[in-house]
């Protein structure tokens, strides 16, 4: 990817990874009440089966694309009508904070990220802008592991975060402000991709 696709790659990905959802509280709440060392295994298991997930969302619009060509067009606008869609939902944005009662471990970050619908939303729009068949599969497995790069890094940051980020996330006036800024990033880049 060069440097103008990686950066509307993360000017769209970034505020749906950020943003606060299960997985990113509970690596929040882990790290602040277990640290790092004893939240590893929940969060290899959560970016792994994210891994997953996003090879298989990539494969299925992939055949959807390639078996009609009027799919590319319909999945683009449908990614870009989502992301609207989003960035309005971030303009009313709150938060439900959960307090966990032991260490989570690989098996609880693969069921959590497994029926984590929010996570799913990140691969689809991912695909829905950035992929065409010509890509092939390599294209798949490049933004695959782009993606899974950039969850191990914010995910990490969740869980250093701990306490900090949690408490920061879980105050009203701040949710305000967070929802008021991803979803004007969302919303330019929605606009961006739209025209482009």
């Amino acid at each position: 990817m060069n440097t103008g696709i990686t950066t509307i790659f993360l000017l769209t990905l970034l505020p749906i990874i950020l943003s606060p959802g299960p997985a990113n509280i509970l690596y929040a709440a882990s790290g602040s009440s277990y640290g790092i060392k004893k939240t590893i295994p929940f969060w290899l298991a959560t970016n792994i089966t994210s891994l997953f997930q996003t090879l298989f969302v990539g494969f299925s619009l992939s055949f959807l694309m390639k078996s009609n060509a009027y799919m590319i067009s319909i999945i683009n606008y449908a990614g870009v009508a989502f992301l609207i869609y989003l960035a309005f939902k971030f303009f009313k944005m709150s938060i439900d904070m959960q307090e966990s009662i032991k260490p989570l471990s690989f098996k609880d970050g693969v069921i959590i990220e497994a029926l984590n619908a929010k996570y799913l939303l990140v691969p689809s729009i991912m695909f829905s802008q950035f992929y065409t068949p010509q890509d092939g599969y390599m294209g798949i497995f490049i933004l695959a592991f782009s993606l899974l790069g950039v969850t191990l890094i914010t995910s990490m940051l969740w869980i250093i975060g701990g306490n900090t980020l949690a408490s920061f996330v879980s105050d009203e006036k701040m949710q305000k402000y967070q929802g008021q800024f991803f979803g004007t990033l969302l919303l330019i880049t929605a606009i961006w991709l739209g025209i482009g």
